[in-house]
């Protein structure tokens, strides 16, 4: 079962009181617009860009798929997925939300780690008060509090961001929090205080700097970046890595932009904490902050699992340009549409901003470039057009560039436009290209070995769409493995009756095998309190142990059309029939083949036992299996 091993925090009754405290409804709506269509809920797929709803929710079942893209589960998965979460921390989250205590049945050393975390946090909103605080109304602040209001930062933005003052004595937060209740040890774990060179005390990380609180998606501080308020070295320092926070993998701000980003489907990400605040303050809501890093791919995972675009919006100057250009790289690897906004030279979100206001910034982000626009600019833009060694220079980078475009079209329309802006010959330069294209061609040929094997012959592992792709009768029986799956779900009856004319190893699908044995499964545990009629769902959910697998059934639970035949148990057995007839034809080619290899040995004995099963085989055919009816 999903959840199992030692980092688990509950048991089954509590987990089981989630499931049915939940309505995958309710919660998919607070992310996407749905409108029901009868018995289900459609709406736009937040997890991929279309135009035509294909995300599909069903009430009853209490799933949800996109047939789409495939993503599809249960209301655990579509949390671990949209949230980027983990299965304990979807847990955790829905939990809270319907009133479930989840600590029941721990061990004493998970009990113990769970506290230690959450003391953590604890101590991090604690001293996040105490900056708060000081910020307000301490004299010592009062340089702080001068600096923001030329910053142009309103009292509600100052607010709403947490923003803070630590102050220049050593020890102050060590003091203040240690009166709290909270040791020392517990705030050299959260990155508070450090150790002393003598070894002899601590003292506070962060003093005499303007404190900016970092959250996690839920909004709990984990970290806190600090800024001088003079010239002095660092500008900003952020928290250590701790327990809770680990500079690659956070964003600055997304707890309270990845609603606005999932609204505009579009997430913009900036450099600093001013920058994303700046632009929280004059209506750009759906902006993050890397940090001040080169943005990694976690954080690139992170921000594009709540948007499909995403505009980099870093400084105007040498190394935001090429910060910008890595983050573009990385957002690309992650299949992002990822676009750069070109901001005036010298300027930065928070100074164009303040200097040109919010139309001119508005109109920087729907100018922003795609990645290979962005890539030619950098070349054009830096290249002195009257020396030609210049332009020959640009023009062979442009080549180089434009020879990783896949496509021929986009490849002719960019050389055009570069070719005149470097004043060079267009003929020349797509010649350069195509010479480079047909060059990394063979390269690839030569590096590429064997070919892969025909997805549609080799694996039973495929998708939901790869198994409709099948050529020949195996797409008929895959069908009709899944109808009978979705009637068996539907009516206990059904189940029984393909339990008593099948064995579960005559389905040809390995995941159709594991869904039945979860069926089973369901029946078995709790057969008292089942009804003739039907299953309930979110007992057999509970069964299925593989996110993958889940995922597959959800499509065929919830099926594309959600209409069943009015006869369930006449269309089970027409499926029924259709997967016996298949494995006892396979059975009877390989008789065929094995007698052919015989005719050779003189075998007489074997030959006529397998005579008399190929007999055997056929006749029940004709005289058992009735035709398939087209129920599928």
């Amino acid at each position: 079962m999903r959840g199992q091993g030692q980092g688990r925090i509950y048991n089954e009754e509590a987990l089981s009181e989630v499931r049915a405290r939940t309505d995958i409804v309710e919660v998919i709506s607070d992310y996407v617009p749905l409108k029901k269509a009868g018995n289900t809920y459609k709406g736009l797929c937040p997890f991929h860009r279309e135009k035509t709803p294909s995300f599909t929710i069903s009430a009853d079942k209490q799933l949800f798929h996109c047939f789409g893209c495939g993503a599809g589960g249960d209301v655990f998965s579509f949390v671990m997925k949209i949230e980027n979460m983990n299965f304990g921390d979807a847990v955790r989250v829905l939990a809270e939300r319907v009133g479930v205590a989840l600590f029941q049945d721990e061990s004493p050393q998970a009990k113990a780690a769970r506290e230690k975390r959450r003391r953590l946090y604890d101590c991090m909103d604690a001293v996040c008060s105490y900056y708060e605080t000081v910020f307000a109304g301490s004299r010592d602040a009062a340089e702080a509090r001068d600096y923001v209001k030329r910053r142009g930062l309103s009292d509600d933005t100052v607010r709403r961001f947490r923003i803070g003052y630590a102050p220049e004595a050593w020890d102050s937060v060590l003091k203040t929090l240690t009166a709290g209740g909270f040791l020392r040890e517990e705030l050299v774990s959260a990155g508070l205080i450090i150790p002393s060179k003598s070894g002899k005390g601590h003292y506070d990380r962060f003093r005499g700097r303007l404190m900016f609180p970092i959250t996690d998606s839920s909004g709990r501080i984990i970290g806190f970046g600090g800024r001088v308020l003079d010239d002095s070295e660092p500008k900003y320092l952020n928290s250590p890595e701790t327990p809770l926070f680990k500079k690659g993998k956070s964003v600055y701000g997304l707890d309270l932009a990845k609603n606005s980003i999932r609204n505009k489907s579009r997430a913009i990400i900036v450099e600093g904490y001013m920058d994303t605040i700046m632009c929280y303050q004059f209506g750009f809501t759906n902006v993050v902050a890397s940090l001040g890093t080169a943005l990694t791919k976690e954080q690139a995972e992170i921000v594009s699992r709540y948007a499909p675009q995403v505009i980099i919006a870093y400084d105007a100057d040498a190394a935001g340009g090429a910060a910008t250009l890595r983050g573009m790289e990385v957002l690309a690897d992650v299949r992002a549409d990822v676009r750069v906004a070109i901001l005036p030279t010298g300027e930065d979100p928070d100074s164009m901003l303040r200097k040109n206001g919010k139309d001119a910034f508005a109109q920087t982000l729907e100018d922003a470039k795609p990645l290979i626009a962005y890539k030619l600019y950098l070349v054009t833009s830096q290249t002195d057009t009257t020396k030609l060694d210049q332009r020959v220079k640009a023009a062979k980078e442009v080549a180089q560039v434009l020879a990783n475009v896949e496509s021929a079209v986009e490849r002719v329309e960019y050389a055009e436009k570069a070719a005149k802006t470097l004043g060079v010959s267009e003929e020349a330069m797509r010649g350069d290209i195509n010479r480079l294209v047909r060059g990394q061609g063979s390269r690839r040929v030569r590096n590429q070995g064997p070919r892969p094997q025909d997805r549609f012959k080799g694996s039973r592992y495929t998708s939901f769409k790869d198994d409709i792709a099948r050529s020949g009768g195996l797409v008929q029986v895959l069908e009709a493995e899944k109808l009978l799956i979705r009637l068996m779900w539907e009516s206990k009856e059904v189940f029984e009756i393909a339990a008593k004319r099948l064995k579960w190893a005559d389905f040809c699908e390995e995941r159709h095998r594991k869904l039945v044995l979860a069926i089973q499964a369901s029946l078995e545990t709790r057969p008292e309190s089942i009804e003739k009629s039907s299953l309930v769902p979110a007992r057999v959910i509970e069964l299925i142990d593989d996110e993958d697998i889940l995922k597959y059934a959800s499509g065929i639970l919830i099926g594309q059309d959600d209409k069943l035949p009015e006869n369930l148990n006449k269309a089970a057995e027409d499926c029924i029939n259709v997967i016996l007839e298949h494995n006892l034809g396979e059975r009877i080619r390989e008789i065929e083949k094995e007698l052919e290899s015989l005719s050779c040995t003189g075998e007489m004995q074997k030959s006529r036992e397998l005579l008399a099963e190929l007999g055997r085989l056929k006749k029940r055919i004709q005289e058992e299996l009735q035709p398939f009816r087209g129920t599928l």
